[in-house]
């Protein structure tokens, strides 16, 4: 058999290039659209071009209904590209503006979490004002669970992806109990979630 890898990585690669093409020139002609604005951030979001992303995501929050559809996904990935971006401080105060809107998504909380955590590596003299923080943030994603009606939810950050984060978060605390109940339960939800398929004939 025959390999293609080569072959598809050039031509998603050159299907990225396309996309950004047509949305640039989308937005040269509409340039106070803010639905554009984010798809082009998340066009170079998603092929890890953060620095470039952002100003796009960051006009996209600024003109953009607070009502739309597709804000909820923006406000998620513009905390995952501040945080990636080490814009910690940043990060912290668009999540305090947007808290009241998201506080029953799993989504914020789990970026947020995320976000904390890598503020909190960064920067250890911060450390021990973040934990509790960051244990409150993937603790909240659980309590709220699985929101599938939110637009572009992830699937297990209500779940098996937060109880995931929180072993790994009690053991490095050394609370290894903690860290194993954690664990149990990031399995029985993966396991809930991701049923076994029977054998095909």
């Amino acid at each position: 058999m025959v390999g293609h890898d080569g072959y598809l990585a050039a031509a998603q690669q050159a299907k990225a290039g396309r996309n950004e093409r047509l949305l640039r020139a989308a937005l040269a002609e509409h340039p106070g659209d803010a639905y554009l604005h984010y798809q082009l951030g998340k066009d170079l979001e998603v092929r890890s071009q953060f620095a470039q992303a952002l100003p796009f995501y960051k006009e996209a929050h600024r003109r953009g209904d607070p009502a739309a559809s597709w804000r909820h996904d923006l406000v998620v990935r513009l905390l995952f590209t501040l945080k990636k971006l080490q814009r910690f401080a940043e990060a912290a105060d668009l999540a305090g503006l947007e808290i009241a809107r998201w506080g029953e998504s799993p989504d914020f909380f789990f970026a947020l979490g995320d976000l904390l955590l890598d503020w909190a590596l960064a920067e250890p003299a911060r450390a021990a004002g973040l934990l509790p923080q960051i244990e409150a943030s993937w603790l909240r994603a659980v309590a709220i669970g699985e929101r599938p009606e939110l637009p572009d939810s992830v699937k297990g950050r209500g779940s098996y992806l937060a109880a995931h984060n929180l072993a790994a978060f009690h053991q490095s605390l050394g609370q290894a109990p903690q860290a194993a109940q954690w664990r149990e339960r990031a399995r029985q939800w993966r396991a809930e979630a991701m049923p076994l398929r029977p054998p095909s004939r």
